[in-house]
């Protein structure tokens, strides 16, 4: 095993965090995924300098820079980087098993001031990690178990957390269960005024149709969805209306289904397995000591043999079908650190969620790629692989429009203009604390 520091130190070299702009890239013979509609490039030269793409030509000799570090990408293809739009994360520990999964983008959702020293550490490139969108703490109430929130009781205190967490720099904020109507819709407003992205829960108080209706950005989650729906009744002959309804909200969906089929296996005897997986045991203590904590989630319940997962997690993933069917924008999210869900693994997870529910390739690697850039208002600047956005790519040896499994061990990924190949990437999968 590898220790982050270890891991950094290869990536880093003898560059100071001042060192000058990443060398130049050619990546040639490539076929690119532009992840701007279905489409496949052909036998394409992507060349890069001071981490962004400055060119996408046919390739050619004169399409080489002189000095170009050269990537041969024959027989493979480079699409963006993946994000995983629903973490909470413990430790920078968690850092190199999402680049090395190739996982290039994160929105923490309860961030602090140690999540926003990370993000724009990354940024300045004093640390290396996955580009960083940090959401304030938990909107909540009182009686949320969890300890980083905050708890207004007025419309005027929601102002002022929502006002404060702008000051502060967070990138958007995050509603939680147990807030009243009151202090939801001044958190709302105050964050529609500034500009401010939002997303979250689905407070008891204000109810669905009451969410959608107040603006908020996201929806968080789909078992929220369905509680506050159709609860235990699963009647899937809602499921068109629920459809209808979002859609017509023009509100962002981050399912998070892994998350519900890994809860469904443990609820189902299988939590010794799960956390006893290679990949489990290489995660970073405090996730596993989390894990641990929260031993009353297992239970030994019986599954019918051919069930994807336990009926609520399939009803999920029929209202993920039907949201996407519709034309709903939809993001990859897992909720890491949640209950064995591996950083970076869970990702692919996810994809394989959505392929599950019954989404196109093509549908989940948007979700994965240029989804969360048009959701945080950044299509101009990443996303896509053209020319101008930044270079946080991804190569892998077949067309994930075929197979998502492609995905899963990179032939490298560029990240901010630098080259990591496989060999890093692999490392970095096994590095644990």
């Amino acid at each position: 095993m590898l220790a982050l520091a270890s891991i950094l130190s290869v990536l880093i070299g003898s560059q100071s965090p001042s060192a000058a702009d990443p060398d130049t890239i050619a990546v040639t013979n490539v076929v690119v995924l532009t992840m701007d509609g279905d489409k496949t490039l052909e036998n394409q030269t992507v060349v890069i300098a001071n981490g962004r793409i400055v060119s996408i030509t046919t390739s050619l000799p004169q399409a080489i820079p002189p000095h170009a570090r050269i990537i041969d990408g024959r027989g493979k293809y480079l699409l963006p980087g993946l994000a995983d739009m629903h973490v909470h994360l413990s430790t920078s520990e968690e850092f190199p098993f999402y680049l090395g999964n190739g996982v290039l983008t994160l929105r923490d959702l309860n961030g602090s001031p140690l999540t926003l020293a990370w993000r724009d550490s990354i940024a300045r490139g004093e640390m290396v990690g996955p580009r960083l969108f940090v959401s304030g703490p938990l909107i909540a109430g009182s009686e949320i178990p969890w300890s980083n929130k905050v708890t207004p009781k007025t419309a005027d205190e929601a102002k002022a957390v929502v006002l404060a967490q702008k000051a502060a720099g967070y990138d958007q904020i995050k509603i939680y269960d147990g807030i009243s109507k009151e202090v939801f819709d001044a958190a709302i407003a105050t964050a529609r005024s500034l500009g401010m992205l939002s997303s979250g829960h689905i407070p008891a108080a204000v109810g669905f149709d009451g969410v959608l209706a107040s603006g908020m950005t996201g929806l968080e989650h789909l078992d929220k969805t369905v509680y506050a729906t159709v609860g235990h009744t699963l009647d899937t002959l809602q499921i068109p209306s629920i459809v209808r309804r979002i859609k017509a909200s023009g509100m962002w969906v981050t399912p998070t289904l892994e998350s519900m089929i890994q809860l469904s296996k443990v609820g189902s005897g299988r939590y010794d397995s799960l956390v006893n997986r290679p990949e489990a045991l290489a995660s970073p203590k405090e996730l596993r000591d989390f894990w641990t904590s929260i031993s009353p989630m297992k239970g030994n319940r019986v599954l019918p043999s051919d069930a994807r997962c336990d009926p609520f997690c399939d009803f999920q993933l029929r209202l993920a079908d039907s949201l996407a069917r519709a034309g709903v924008p939809m993001m990859t999210g897992t909720d890491v650190s949640n209950v064995v869900l591996v950083p970076g693994y869970s990702l692919h997870g996810e994809l394989d969620a959505l392929s599950l529910a019954g989404l196109t390739n093509y549908q989940i690697l948007r979700a994965a790629t240029s989804n969360p850039a048009r959701f945080l208002r950044q299509q101009s600047d990443w996303g896509t692989v053209a020319v101008g956005r930044q270079a946080n790519l991804l190569l892998v040896d077949g067309n994930p429009l075929h197979d998502l499994h492609t995905l899963r061990d990179p032939a490298g990924v560029i990240l901010a203009g630098r080259w990591i190949p496989r060999s890093d990437l692999r490392k970095m999968r096994k590095a644990s604390d």
